[in-house]
């Protein structure tokens, strides 16, 4: 609707402005004190009348500087330019589809451990909550879990209270699989992809432990997130260093390889801070704008001074 009224807008203050600017006020003659000359006389042309030539009048707009007629034509191809900016920004805004954030939950045994309080998966469902509360209501969520093995528990879907639903009752079991975490985890993105088509996706993998075997390596799975542009986000959570501490090393080797970044918690308010940072940098960096509303108020506003600038010099005295 913006747009048809810009639209209109122009073509109106098109006219004016050319209606206007061409307009020429021409020569008048005064015929006061002039005596009626009997009809079938021919008047005697005297020397002087024969030299004068008509002088046409100009318009006060005509008088202007050359500079000054012109800037309303530019200032209305800067309108019409700033209007087809808006017309671009807008079709991209109804054509490009939702971005996808994918969480990656460790659910292994030793998520149950309490020097996070109230446990660490408690912590870690929390904190994903938090992340996805962040999140516009237009981003597809998903959610896979790994321990012995990796899940989909929820498909990427705008429903993100069926992802809160899911993370309450997480199935957990013994064994942590980075590796076919990540992997299942490309598998649900692409899966997408070639059904809606392709968008901008990220993955968000907690993790407290180690690789315990994987299908898949995990560099492999790191190096294809990076073949198809997935960039995957890391959360080490709990201990970093002694027996049954997080991987950290590998887990900041599948942020970098992603172009993406890692973080280490060790409390649960640490944790709920990382997730809400991410929700709140993820929403900036895949968030769909449109700025063509901008560039409507930028063609009127420049329509209008076109128009202004046409008037004040067509209705000026000349001197």
């Amino acid at each position: 609707m913006q747009i048809l009224i810009t639209i209109a807008v122009l073509a109106v203050v098109i006219g004016v402005v050319f209606l206007v600017g061409s307009r020429q006020r021409g020569g008048t003659t005064s015929t006061r004190g002039v005596r009626p000359r009997p009809s079938g006389v021919r008047p005697r042309p005297s020397a002087a009348a024969a030299r004068r030539k008509p002088v046409k009048k100009s318009s006060s707009f005509q008088q202007a500087p050359a500079w000054l007629r012109r800037l309303p034509i530019l200032l209305l191809i800067g309108a019409v330019v700033a209007l087809g900016v808006a017309l671009a920004q807008f079709r991209v805004s109804r054509t490009a589809k939702p971005p996808t954030v994918a969480l990656v939950l460790d659910v292994s045994l030793s998520m149950n451990a309490t020097d996070v309080q109230p446990s660490r998966l408690a912590a870690a469902q929390q904190a994903a909550e938090t992340l996805v509360a962040q999140l516009p209501e237009s981003f597809r969520v998903g959610l896979v879990t790994f321990a012995d093995k990796a899940t989909v528990l929820v498909a990427p879907t705008v429903d993100h209270e069926k992802v809160g639903t899911a993370l309450d009752h997480p199935q957990q079991g013994r064994g942590t699989v980075i590796g076919d975490g990540l992997s299942a985890t490309l598998d649900m993105i692409q899966t997408q992809w070639t059904a809606q088509g392709t968008s901008a996706a990220v993955a968000v993998l907690l993790s407290d432990g180690r690789d315990t075997g994987s299908q898949i390596q995990p560099l492999d799975a790191v190096a294809r997130a990076a073949s198809i542009g997935v960039p995957v986000y890391t959360v080490v959570l709990g201990k970093t260093t002694g027996p049954g501490a997080a991987d950290e090393e590998l887990l900041s080797r599948i942020a970098s390889a992603t172009g993406a970044q890692t973080s280490t918690a060790g409390s649960a308010q640490a944790l709920t801070t990382i997730y809400q940072d991410l929700g709140t940098q993820l929403s900036t960096q895949l968030q769909i704008s449109s700025s063509a509303q901008l560039f409507v108020i930028v063609a009127v506003l420049l329509a209008m001074a076109a128009a202004v600038i046409v008037i004040v010099l067509s209705q000026r005295r000349p001197y």
